[in-house]
């Protein structure tokens, strides 16, 4: 018999013994309720070790699912924080990246206008060069046009489409020098 059951069965002995007037007391039989009492003795110890074991055993599972929360709330914190590293990670990247793509532009810029300036001075220059040779060459062209004229008598231009210059050069003033 399960000791609640006993129990039950001397509450009814309880409720079915004779009331004693004036004192508010009830006569039991003594052997009944010492044999009640002697069951649930010899019970109690094996629901006790039985409510132990199911006590143990709710602390077992309880520790279980305190080590299962825990590693699950490690992993998740730790995922967390490599996702927020790479994210961190990835925003460095990002602004590495934009740093070094301005300062590529700004260094091409700079090369650019650079590289047109002194193509612009080469040109400029180039440019110089061959006005003052045209500018000599026209002159040298003047001088030997005057010294032919000074050499000659005059001549009236013949009228053509194109003026021929003509070098006389002595061969004696050549070979001399």
């Amino acid at each position: 018999m399960k000791v609640d059951e006993l129990l039950e069965d001397l509450t009814d002995l309880l409720e079915d013994s004779k009331e004693l007037p004036v004192v508010n007391k009830v006569m039991v039989d003594k052997n009944q309720i010492s044999d009640i009492i002697d069951e649930i003795k010899a019970n109690l110890p094996a629901e006790t070790r039985q409510a132990k074991r199911v006590v143990s055993e709710r602390n077992k599972i309880i520790e279980e699912a305190r080590k299962q929360a825990e590693t699950l709330i490690s992993a998740a914190n730790k995922q967390r924080t490599d996702m927020l590293e790479s994210n961190e990670i990835v925003k460095q990247a990002r602004l590495e990246a934009a740093r070094i793509i301005n300062e590529a532009q700004t260094t091409s810029k700079k090369i650019k206008n650079a590289t047109n300036n002194y193509v612009d001075t080469v040109l400029q220059k180039t440019e110089d060069a061959l006005k003052n040779s045209a500018i000599e060459f026209h002159n040298k062209r003047m001088e030997i046009l005057n010294l032919k004229n000074a050499n000659q008598t005059p001549v009236a231009p013949t009228p053509s489409s194109s003026q021929s210059i003509d070098i006389d050069i002595d061969d004696t003033e050549a070979q001399s020098e």
